[in-house]
């Protein structure tokens, strides 16, 4: 099976329940890490058996230029600052092609943000852009694919 149709990492979406909440310029965390361990038998076998533990999936890292849409932070403040109960959510990353055709989807699952990052503000910095953070932790992670 040829691997030809090569997609580029720079479209994505967020989704937060089925409703787009803003672009993102970065996304790290798309990960499940599933805990191994190992059992030694002893006697003449001398042999490792290897036996699957939990898994885990670390935060998801959003990162983007400021803008007006201020939703993921108004959902952060209202979740932990203002001592309500936690608002948890389903979400989607949406990567798509150069025609804005969706080509994956990963779901993740009971969500709700766990940092905010606001941007780092300096006069000799250039032509770089304001840029904020927000880490959102989940129970769970599922692909789809069209």
């Amino acid at each position: 099976m040829a691997d030809d149709g090569k997609i580029t990492s720079y479209l994505f979406t967020v989704e937060i329940d089925g409703i787009e909440t803003a672009r993102f310029q970065k996304c790290e965390g798309l990960e499940a890490e599933t805990y191994v361990y190992e059992v030694e038998e002893g006697g003449l076998n001398n042999t490792t058996h290897k036996f699957y533990g939990r898994t885990r999936y670390p935060n998801i890292i959003l990162e983007k230029g400021i803008t007006d849409n201020d939703d993921l932070f108004k959902w952060y403040k209202e979740t932990l600052l203002d001592d309500q109960k936690i608002e948890r959510k389903n979400g989607s990353i949406i990567l798509k092609d150069i025609e804005n055709n969706e080509v994956k989807r990963w779901n993740f699952f009971r969500a709700f943000p766990c940092r905010w990052i606001g941007p780092r503000l300096e006069t000799n910095m250039g032509s770089e852009y304001a840029v904020e953070r927000i880490e959102i932790t989940h129970e769970g992670l599922a692909l789809d694919s069209n």
